[in-house]
């Protein structure tokens, strides 16, 4: 790009012997103080005309983040030539660092105009552009035309993501699959791609992806989060510690890693320091509802209702219609003594009729406070739900069976009660996964 804007210097300051090679080569270094002090004296000898010290200055602006001082470099080396896409493009690069997309957006249209073959960094910008103005199915062109036009990894990258923002799952796994074929990849793609061979339920695949980034750099974030996510589905929670104290030493802010630690130090029953990551959670993302229903679980396992209550409002102020959350507040409510905590069951039961779950809780709620009929009508609910499922959960079935029992015990008929599940049917606890303590999505 730079060489192109020396080779386009007049023959007459070649003549005179040109130092755009120490410009260059000073501003390559990193050594930019030099380099502006260069580029005023270049000005001054050619009365403010010599573009390449325009160009070089506003490269120097834009690394330093003054981005605003850096497009007046740049429309000056448009001035001075207004048929070189280069700093055009640069032009578009600040306006985008600024947040100005749309600016920014005809700005590498105006370049493409310009160039005589196909640049794929202007189309990757396109395609950035449009994804951050919503605009993804002409990204997703864009994205395409950059990787015809060679982009590399940069270019499959960016249609795997927007790809994957527009629900083509298949498209942005070929995308990832094209760009690990056919270019040495980074850690960031290698992470991107097994995150979504996870997603689709290709655990085999992940795991080598998720390895490869880690071992290409151990300090990748989103890889080890990955990882561990795997390991607390397989219940390997000293392996998923590792994982994520790697994950948390590379961001420490990062809310689904101290989450997630918090889970797995929660199901080796460290209550103390499980309630702390789950704190942080929360202090890191405070409108996060996730972070807020996870530490009020923790802090119901630990005997606290009135603070779990707590937390667990202000999940489902943040997010009304999830109904574990109004489950958990209901037993909150029941462990404290609150009338309102009839009004919670109902409500989770509501929100999601086909949660077997959610109305076997009911049902038990319904014949602690002695209302049996209502309580019989919830566990034949619940048995009529479990008997439709492929692989009933066993826990529980094992539950309804004893909540039948407890009915059977408190003097109803037998016939009045739904009949059991036979466990032979049930899959075993073993492969059964705790809704509790499943990972936070990556």
């Amino acid at each position: 790009m730079r060489k192109s804007i020396i080779a386009k210097d007049s023959e007459n300051e070649f003549r005179h012997g040109s130092r755009n090679w120490l410009l260059h080569a000073r501003y390559v270094r990193g050594e930019h103080a030099l380099c502006l002090e260069l580029a005023d004296d270049l000005q001054k000898k050619s009365d403010n005309t010599h573009r390449y010290a325009h160009f070089i200055k506003g490269l120097v602006y834009s690394d330093a983040g003054r981005h605003q001082d850096a497009l007046e470099r740049f429309h000056s080396c448009i001035r001075l030539q207004p048929q070189d896409p280069e700093p055009l493009k640069q032009v578009a690069k600040s306006l985008s660092c600024q947040g100005r997309y749309q600016l920014s957006l005809e700005a590498y249209l105006e370049a493409d105009k310009l160039t005589k073959y196909p640049d794929s960094d202007i189309y990757c910008a396109l395609a950035e552009c449009a994804w951050n103005l919503g605009q993804l199915e002409r990204g997703v062109e864009w994205a395409r035309s950059a990787v015809q036009a060679g982009g590399g990894e940069r270019a499959s990258a960016v249609l795997a993501r927007l790809l994957l923002a527009v629900g083509d799952l298949r498209g942005a796994s070929a995308a990832y699959d094209q760009a690990i074929a056919t270019h040495a990849c980074g850690a960031d793609t290698l992470a991107a791609a097994g995150a979504l061979r996870l997603r689709a339920g290709d655990p085999r695949q992940a795991f080598q992806l998720l390895g490869a980034a880690l071992a290409q750099q151990p300090a990748q974030h989103a890889a080890a989060l990955a990882l561990a996510a795997m390991m607390l589905q397989h219940r390997d929670l000293d392996a998923a510690l590792a994982r994520l104290k790697g994950a948390l030493s590379a961001h420490p802010t990062c809310v689904a890693a101290h989450t997630n630690l918090g889970l797995a130090l929660l199901a080796k029953k460290k209550y103390v320091a499980a309630l702390t990551c789950l704190q942080r959670a929360v202090w890191s993302a405070p409108l996060s509802a996730r972070a807020a229903h996870n530490l009020g679980l923790a802090l119901l396992l630990c005997r606290r209702p009135a603070s779990a209550f707590c937390r667990l409002a202000t999940a489902a102020a943040l997010q009304p219609h999830q109904p574990y959350t109004v489950l958990l507040i209901g037993i909150a409510l029941e462990r404290l003594g609150d009338a309102r905590a009839d009004a919670a069951y109902a409500r989770a039961a509501a929100l999601e009729p086909g949660n077997a779950l959610v109305r076997l809780n009911r049902a038990g709620r319904l014949a602690r406070a002695g209302n049996i009929a209502q309580a019989v009508e919830e566990a034949r609910a619940t048995a009529e739900l479990l008997q439709r499922d492929e692989k009933p959960d066993a826990q529980l079935a094992s539950s309804l069976d004893t909540l039948l029992a407890l009915l059977r015990e408190a003097g109803l008929n037998a016939s009045d009660l739904p009949d059991t599940l036979p466990l032979a049917k049930v899959a075993t606890a073993n492969e059964v996964e705790d809704e509790e303590l499943t990972a936070d999505e990556v």
